[in-house]
C-alpha cells in the first residue's frame, strides 16, 4: 500500500505533502534539516532527568546554526510505566519541550513507542515477553498510548512535522511476529492516532532494512503512514554488502540507492544519518560529500543527523556503547566538530531547496511485484536480501558510468516511457513475464542477468530466445565479452542453466561451450540476457577495488548492445 497522504491537501496550519512528496508549511515548501536528540548530560533519561535548562540551550544552539526540525523520543516506560497507568508529570514536561520549540519555530517530530534506542530495549511493565505486534495486550495499550500521546501534540500542530510511531521498529519484535500482524498494528495504531489528532502526518520511523530484509515492515505494507524513513550508517557489519570503510564509493552508495528505493512507493525522510566516527576529516567529508547530494537528487524531503551533542551520561545503555557517546554534530562549546561542518552547510543550504523537475531516468531497475519472501506463498524465490545486493550493484555500475537510474515497480503497469530496464537475477511470475513480453515487443529494451530456471515458462523464451534444457553445476566460468575476459562465479537458485537458443544470438560462450551472453529480437524491442548472476560477482571483489570497478565496462557493453 502506498502512504495514503501524498496527494493530502495542503492546510492553512501546519506542515502536509504536496503532490510531488515534499513538505509544505502555510503553502510554501520546506526542508526539514536539523537532528535527533537526547540531551548531553542524561541522554535516554531526558524526561526523568528534565535538564530543562540545557534543552533549551539546545533549542537556541540549533537556531544559531540554522537548523529547522528536532526528532525526539517518548520513552515509553516513561510514559506509561505500567501498561495502562500512565505518568502526567512527563506528559506536562511534553508539552513544556514541544512549547520551547514552538517559541523557537522548530518544527517537532515526536516518535511515540521507543521501546527500542540505542541498542537496548526500555518496556513498561507489563510487557515482559510478550510480543509487541502480535500480541492482543500489547497492541491494545500500543494503540492506546499512541492516542493519549499524539492528544498532548496536537495542540502544537503549527509547529509539528509529522509522529513517528517509533524508533526502529523493526529492532523491537518484529522478526518473531508475522507480517500480517506487523501490517494490522500499523494500521491500528496510525488509526487510533488520528482519532486523537486527524491532520497530523505520520511515519513509522523504521531503519533502512525495510529494503534489505524482511522483518515484516515492508514498503508498500505500512497502512496509515503517510512517508518513509531511512536510517543507514557506513558499518560493514550493519549493512548486506561488504565495503572497505565510508570512504569505498560502494558503501556511498548505499543511503542513496535506499532513499532510491523508498521513493519509487512514497516520499522519504533521510530521518538518521551519521558517519559514525567523527574524528577523521577527510573520510567523514569524502563520504557526506557523495551521500548527501545524492539522496537530495534521488528525493529526499528532509535530513536530520544523529545527533546534536555527545553523550556523557554513565547510564545505561551507554556504558557498554561507547561508539553512541560520540555522534553529536557540535562539541561542548556548541561549535561544529571537525568534520562536520560541511554537513552543516549542506544542511541550511538544502533548507530552502526546490526540486527541480528532472527527465525520465536513463536506466530502470525492476523491483519485483513479489518482493518480500516471509508468509508469502505468492513469491516464486525472491529474496530481498539478494534482490536488493544485485540491484545496489547495478546501481553503483550505472551510476559511475554516469547514467541515472529509476526504480519500476513489478506490481504497477510497466511505464512506455522507460527506455532502458534492468532485472537483476529476480524470479518472475507469470503474469509479470508476459506483462514484459508486451512492454518489450511495444519497443522496451530489457537487460535481464541471472533468470531463475525454477520459473523459466514460456513467456520466458519469448523474452530470452531460448529454452532451458538442463541444470549444470554451479562453478565459476569464463566468457569473452564486450571486449575483455570475464570470470562468472555466481547463478542463480544454486544451479547452472544450460540454454539452447531459438530466436536468439549468442554474443559469448562460457569456457565449457555453454552460451552465457544472449540478446533476442522480440517485436520492436530487444532483451540481453545474461545466464550467471554478474551483480554477485561484483559485490564478491571487495578486496580488490581495481578489479570490481572494472565491471563498469562490462555495464557499458550491457547497454551498448541493447541500445543499439
Amino acid at each position: 500500500m502506498k502512504p495514503r497522504t501524498a496527494k493530502r491537501k495542503a492546510t492553512t496550519a501546519g506542515v502536509s505533502l504536496d503532490a510531488q512528496g515534499y513538505f509544505l508549511r502555510h503553502g510554501q515548501r520546506v526542508m526539514p534539516v536539523g537532528v535527533n536528540y537526547w540531551p548531553a548530560s542524561c541522554g535516554v533519561e531526558m524526561w526523568k532527568a528534565w535538564p530543562d535548562k540545557e534543552m533549551q540551550h539546545d533549542l537556541d544552539v540549533m537556531q544559531d546554526l540554522g537548523l529547522n526540525c528536532i526528532r525526539f523520543f517518548l520513552r515509553w516506560p516513561d510514559f506509561e510505566p505500567v501498561l495502562g497507568k500512565y505518568n502526567a508529570v512527563m506528559f506536562n514536561r511534553l508539552a513544556r519541550f514541544l512549547g520551547w520549540c514552538a517559541k523557537r519555530g522548530i518544527l517537532t517530530h515526536p516518535s511515540l513507542v521507543v521501546g527500542f534506542m540505542s541498542g537496548a530495549h526500555f518496556w513498561p511493565k507489563g510487557k515482559e515477553q510478550r510480543n509487541l505486534y502480535s500480541d492482543p495486550l500489547m497492541l491494545k495499550h500500543s494503540a492506546a498510548f499512541c492516542r493519549k500521546a499524539a492528544a498532548a501534540i496536537a495542540p502544537f500542530h503549527e509547529t509539528v512535522l509529522a509522529l513517528d510511531l517509533g524508533n526502529e521498529l523493526g529492532c523491537a519484535d518484529a522478526w518473531p511476529a508475522p507480517p500480517a500482524a506487523i501490517r494490522t498494528w500499523c494500521a491500528t495504531v496510525t488509526a487510533a492516532i488520528r482519532k486523537a489528532y486527524p491532520n497530523c502526518l505520520i511515519v513509522s520511523g523504521t531503519d533502512s532494512a525495510v529494503v534489505f530484509t524482511d522483518y515484516g515492515w515492508r514498503l508498500g505494507g505500512q497502512p496509515g503512514t503517510d512517508f518513509y524513513s531511512v536510517h543507514t550508517y557506513p558499518v560493514p557489519d550493519w549493512n548486506v554488502v561488504s565495503f572497505d570503510g565510508m570512504t569505498d564509493p560502494l558503501c556511498q552508495a548505499i543511503l542513496p540507492f535506499c532513499t532510491l528505493m523508498a521513493r519509487a512507493f512514497g516520499p522519504v525522510i533521510v530521518q538518521e544519518f551519521n558517519t559514525i566516527l567523527v574524528h577523521g576529516r577527510s573520510q567523514t567529508e569524502s563520504y557526506l560529500k557523495a551521500v548527501l547530494p545524492a539522496c537530495l537528487a534521488n528525493g529526499a524531503n528532509g535530513f536530520l543527523w544523529w545527533c546534536l551533542r555527545d553523550i556523557y551520561a554513565d547510564v545505561h545503555p551507554y556504558v557498554k556503547q561507547g561508539l553512541e557517546r560520540r555522534l553529536g554534530i557540535v562539541d561542548s562549546n556548541d561549535k561544529p566538530k571537525p568534520g562536520t561542518e560541511w554537513v552543516l552547510e549542506f544542511l541550511r543550504s538544502a533548507h530552502n531547496h526546490v526540486p527541480a523537475g528532472s527527465p525520465a531516468p536513463e536506466v530502470v531497475l525492476y523491483f519485483p511485484q513479489e518482493y518480500y519472501s516471509r508468509d508469502n506463498e505468492h513469491n516464486p524465490g525472491n529474496n530481498p536480501t539478494s534482490q536488493f545486493r544485485r540491484m545496489l550493484a547495478a546501481y553503483y555500475m550505472l551510476r559511475k558510468l554516469g547514467r541515472t537510474v529509476g526504480i519500476a515497480r513489478g506490481d504497477q503497469p510497466l511505464d512506455p516511457s522507460i527506455k532502458t530496464l534492468i532485472i537483476t537475477g529476480a524470479a518472475l511470475t507469470s503474469t509479470e513475464a508476459a506483462a514484459l513480453v508486451s512492454w518489450v515487443q511495444h519497443g522496451g529494451r530489457l537487460i535481464w542477468t541471472g533468470p531463475m530456471w525454477q520459473t523459466w515458462e514460456d513467456n520466458c523464451d519469448k523474452l530470452i530466445g531460448a529454452q532451458p534444457v538442463n541444470i549444470r553445476l554451479a562453478k565459476a566460468v569464463t566468457v569473452e565479452c564486450f571486449g575483455s575476459q570475464w570470470v562468472l562465479a555466481n547463478h542463480p537458485s544454486g544451479g547452472r542453466a544450460s540454454a539452447q537458443p531459438t530466436t536468439a544470438k549468442v554474443l559469448a560462450m562460457s569456457d565449457d561451450g555453454e552460451p552465457a551472453v544472449m540478446v533476442n529480437s522480440l517485436g520492436d524491442g530487444k532483451v540481453l540476457s545474461v545466464l550467471p548472476v554478474p551483480e554477485e560477482t561484483i559485490l564478491s571483489l571487495t578486496a580488490d577495488l581495481a578489479a570490481r570497478d572494472r565491471w563498469a565496462d562490462w555495464y557499458a557493453g550491457m547497454l551498448k548492445e541493447v541500445q543499439a
